[in-house]
């Protein structure tokens, strides 16, 4: 008789996520913290609406980006940039097994503020 060589899967010898695992879980969520706060502030900072009530009453409005809170969203924005970098080098590490996925919300917030820091390099 013939033996069939049968190869059962591997054992999954993982007991949950490991200390690395958790550290980028924790770096997506403060990148996507930092991101929100620098759109709050990128609020702040924006022209404001000049409105026809306005005009009639002559009131004056900035038609300028601040330039303090612009310096302090750039700043936020690279810190994001920074965050999800380092987040995609631990994942990229970190990855072994095919059952192992990328964290999309990372490539995301990577390039949502690589686009604003590119519209403000390319507005200011």
């Amino acid at each position: 008789m013939t033996e069939q060589n049968v190869s059962l899967p591997k054992k999954n010898r993982r007991h949950g996520p490991d200390w690395l695992l958790q550290s980028i879980n924790w770096l997506s969520i403060a990148g996507w913290v930092v991101f929100v706060i620098a759109m709050g502030i990128s609020h702040l900072a924006k022209p404001e609406v000049q409105f026809g009530f306005l005009q009639y009453l002559n009131i004056q409005v900035r038609d300028y980006w601040d330039p303090t809170l612009t310096a302090r969203l750039i700043y936020l924005l690279w810190w994001c940039c920074g965050i999800s970098l380092f987040s995609l080098f631990l994942n990229r590490f970190r990855l072994k097994r095919a059952e192992d996925h990328l964290s999309y919300n990372v490539v995301v917030l990577l390039l949502m503020s690589s686009a604003v820091l590119l519209y403000l390099a390319f507005i200011l």
